[in-house]
């Protein structure tokens, strides 16, 4: 299923992945994107027409505050940020292409271990757990790395394999590349074009170095997402239910 909007971005859904058994992700229901700020009306009306019940914010407090999302009717806005001051937490300020690659290479520790982090992505799943299959939709700023990480872990506790989970995360990269070919477009310096190649796509090696914290910490994802999220066997056949067919 594809969608168009006018001020949301790098929208995609779930639906349509398949697991190695055949089972399929439903359409309609687990729905990923930048943030909703720049959403028109009709945006919003389209979202409320697919049946949205909850909107999980994923921006820290700073980033909500300077750009709001545009509510959907009937649809609650529910803020679970992972990293409640990102800002302070990973400066940007003065970046240079190294600074960035491994400040983004240290989030993905933070994501996976850090008290904040897990428990939004705990409160995250019991929300899914919670809405009992109704459509949701999570959304970071841009969308890539909060907001990915949440889709891999959620396809992961529906059975999907590593690389299945992966190869779903680096579809934000067509979106980045759009971003980029702007800027050049645009005649961006070589300098802000060399920074934004470490910040607008998102890198196979984070993903991985996410799993291999998560593995040296807990031993298994299994594992993670039991002791960790709180999520044990009886939650992950309820969310199969919900979402594969």
């Amino acid at each position: 299923m594809t969608h168009s909007f006018e001020g949301i971005e790098n929208f995609r859904e779930l639906g349509g992945l398949v697991r190695a058994d055949g089972a399929r992700v439903r359409d309609g229901l687990l729905l990923r994107s930048g943030h909703l700020g720049h959403a028109s009306a009709a945006d919003a009306a389209a979202l409320a027409d697919m049946g949205l019940a909850l909107v999980i914010d994923m921006r820290d407090c700073h980033e909500r505050d300077r750009s709001p999302d545009r509510a959907v009717p009937g649809a609650e806005n529910l803020w679970l940020p992972p990293a409640p001051d990102l800002e302070k937490l990973f400066p940007m300020k003065d970046a240079t292409p190294a600074k960035a690659r491994y400040a983004f290479h240290e989030f993905y520790r933070y994501l996976a271990l850090h008290p904040d982090s897990v428990t939004a992505y705990t409160a995250f799943f019991q929300r899914l757990l919670a809405s009992e299959g109704r459509p949701v939709l999570w959304h970071c700023t841009q969308g890539k790395d909060r907001t990915g990480v949440g889709a891999m872990l959620l396809l992961t506790a529906l059975g999907f394999d590593q690389q299945t989970v992966i190869d779903e995360y680096m579809r934000t990269n067509e979106f980045a590349q759009t971003q980029l070919e702007g800027m050049r477009l645009a005649r961006a310096s070589e300098e802000e074009l060399a920074l934004m190649e470490e910040i607008f796509p998102v890198f196979e090696k984070n993903a991985r170095y996410y799993f291999d914290c998560v593995l040296l910490e807990y031993g298994s994802m299994d594992n993670y997402l039991e002791l960790a999220l709180g999520v044990g066997p009886e939650d992950i056949a309820r969310l199969e239910s919900y979402y594969l067919e």
